[in-house]
């Protein structure tokens, strides 16, 4: 008996993409062998994570680097970095934030629900513009005296009215203030790891457990020195605000193994690989009455060609509802509800799941009794 079904757990087909939720992704076996060699030593964990995030930094080509327990540790990280620096009486205060700078701007149009991470280290979300947008002008009046940073999240479709990286870090810069970019879903490509630095970002998250495909509880924070220095002051071993969300040396060097096949993928191959899987499946809901699907091929908006499957109101039948018929369905496929749509993310599909996917949608949608027009 597997592990899973010892725990009664049943492993699924991932059409979801590479996030939490569906379990992120699957790690190489180079990476596994790494983490199991970590696994036969003890470490100094303070000298580990110095030397692994040097080690990072020299490999993307940035200032500095610490691993993080995932993106949302970033989060909790950079908060405390901006906040507290490496003042000894402020980490310890932390997230009691009396007399500090503690303000984060953010625009409304960009929250997520994982913003709460840097609520954690005390942070004080001051939200600029509305759900609509967001102008360069009502981010500047954001700004106050106790204002620490601001705060800019990339993610699909999130913003598209409020402003651009390039205008957040130049109105940070303007003020004194460092900007962090909240890049976790971003990678591939490879040139995402230096595309928020080069621009003059003071901290980046990534995750590490998605397209770098290391542990799925990992993540990256790349950027200036001294803020790293302060990340890494508040974070584990140390006794600070982070020490919950610590790293062990088994996925700090498996992340660190990740990265080095990370930059070495030809992610050219790979995007091509998942277009087919993607036509394929757009391809099985042809003729399907109130059925329509796309791919979308952005690049700049998506780490992989993605499927979006529209559904006509008079179907009764909600991208939630298909969600669910899949999941419960035999085989059991994730996916997910986007913006009202069915999303389809072939990234993390092997062998011939692409097919099976293929199949059980077009089952689940032919289901669906469309009335007829006169």
């Amino acid at each position: 008996m597997g592990v899973y079904q010892r725990l009664g757990v049943q492993p699924v087909i991932n059409a979801r993409g590479m996030n939490t939720m569906a379990s992120g992704s699957l790690m190489p076996k180079p990476v596994l062998d790494a983490m199991a060699e970590a696994a036969e030593a003890f470490v100094d964990m303070e000298e580990l994570n110095r030397k692994a995030g040097e080690h990072i930094a020299r490999l993307i080509g940035v200032e500095a680097a610490h691993v993080t327990s995932g993106s949302a540790g970033g989060l909790l990280l950079s908060a405390a970095a901006v906040i507290a620096g490496e003042d000894p009486a402020a980490i310890v205060q932390l997230p009691d934030t009396t007399g500090l700078r503690d303000g984060i701007v953010i625009e409304a149009c960009r929250r997520i629900r994982y913003d709460q991470a840097l609520r954690t280290a005390g942070a004080r979300l001051i939200e600029v513009g509305d759900q609509n947008g967001c102008t360069p002008e009502q981010m500047e009046a954001g700004i106050d005296d106790r204002t620490a940073a601001i705060m800019y999240i990339v993610s699909p479709y999130l913003g598209v009215d409020g402003v651009t990286v390039e205008q957040a870090i130049d109105i940070a810069h303007r003020h004194g203030l460092p900007c962090i970019v909240d890049g976790a879903s971003t990678l591939p490509p490879v040139s995402h790891l230096t595309r928020w630095t080069s621009l003059g970002a003071d901290l980046v998250i990534y995750s590490g457990g998605k397209g770098i495909r290391g542990p799925q509880g990992s993540g990256l924070l790349l950027g200036r020195k001294d803020l790293i220095r302060a990340a890494a002051a508040n974070g584990a071993p140390n006794g600070a605000i982070g020490r919950p969300a610590k790293v062990s040396k088994e996925d700090i060097v498996g992340l660190v193994t990740a990265l080095e096949l990370f930059l070495e993928e030809d992610w050219t191959i790979e995007w091509n690989r998942h277009l087919e899987e993607a036509r394929e499946i757009v391809g099985a809901l042809d003729g399907l009455p109130g059925v329509s699907a796309i791919v979308d091929e952005d690049s700049s908006v998506w780490t992989t060609p993605t499927i979006l499957v529209s559904l006509e109101k008079d179907t009764g039948l909600t991208a939630d509802d298909l969600a669910t018929r899949l999941r419960t369905g035999e085989p059991a496929i994730l996916t997910r509800a986007f913006q009202g749509k069915l999303l389809v993310d072939p990234h993390n599909l092997r062998g011939d799941e692409a097919s099976i996917v293929a199949r059980r949608l077009r089952e689940e949608c032919a289901k669906i009794a469309v009335p007829v027009t006169a």
